[in-house]
């Protein structure tokens, strides 16, 4: 009751000035230099209803002409703690297959972006985590870039590409973009039976790619400095293997995503 009564006396203004409190990294997550050195501020467990994605999350819902399926809302689904994007054979929106791709509507700039994630268990899937900015956002200091911190494809191939989608140029007839490509092979793993988790040290001088708390890569940013959107995006492709029947029904799981801002 005391502290009830205080919260009415204190003046709103005041309450305003004061800071939140840092909130400690989370559990399970693989931090670049020890957990002291971050501190959490945006998350996404997916503890919630289904219904409730919409909130923070916007659904591709059309056709894809880059790739073999259209992708939907009705594809992607939370149920028990996990966001799940399910690949399926059914013809909708000009195209044989369905998935599903999905965007934060909030934005970000700067941080370590974290996901915990496992791949569909077929051929001929591309699993996705990444960057990009939506909306109206400028590019002042950027181009229109895309940072794709893991393209997967099972079961062991881990992809990170860099593209700069504003430097467009013709090449046979066709337009193309100037990309960065790295590409890993971890024999013996199977990165649809097994939960990994694939991170990003997004600053303004480096981006620095990493898997379960292993440095993968780093590059100089030259042009990503506008916020953008975190995505989850799984694709019918067939330069990731055999497009099957085994495909239907598959889903790239996702436990949690997460970004964190280094302490000052």
């Amino acid at each position: 009751m005391i502290r009830a009564s205080l919260r009415i006396l204190v003046p709103s203004a005041l309450i305003a000035m004061v800071p939140p409190a840092e909130a400690a990294p989370a559990p399970g997550s693989m931090l670049p230099g020890g957990a002291s050195k971050w501190k959490l501020a945006w998350s996404e467990e997916f503890d919630g209803p289904d219904a409730k994605l919409d909130e923070r999350w916007i659904s591709q819902n059309g056709p894809s002409g880059h790739i073999l399926c259209s992708r939907w809302r009705e594809n992607v689904m939370v149920t028990n703690g996990l966001l799940r994007l399910v690949a399926r054979k059914e013809k909708r929106g000009g195209q044989d297959w369905t998935a599903g791709s999905i965007w934060t509507r909030e934005t970000f700039q700067y941080g370590y972006f974290e996901c915990r994630y496992r791949y569909a268990e077929a051929e001929g899937l591309n699993n996705s985590f990444w960057l990009m900015p939506t909306g109206t956002n400028k590019m002042t200091r950027s181009k229109l870039f895309e940072i794709d911190i893991n393209e997967g494809h099972f079961p062991d191939k881990l992809n990170i590409n860099i593209h700069n989608h504003s430097d467009t140029h013709l090449v046979n007839g066709k337009r193309t973009h100037p990309t960065s490509p790295r590409k890993f092979t971890f024999s013996g793993k199977n990165f649809a039976r097994e939960v990994h988790i694939y991170g990003l040290d997004w600053n303004e001088n480096e981006l620095v790619f990493y898997l379960d708390g292993t440095e993968l890569r780093r590059v100089k940013n030259e042009f990503c400095h506008s916020p953008a959107s975190i995505y989850f995006s799984l694709a019918v492709i067939p330069w990731a293997g055999k497009v099957t029947d085994a495909i239907d029904g598959k889903a790239m799981e996702v436990d949690h995503v997460r970004v964190y801002r280094r302490k000052q």
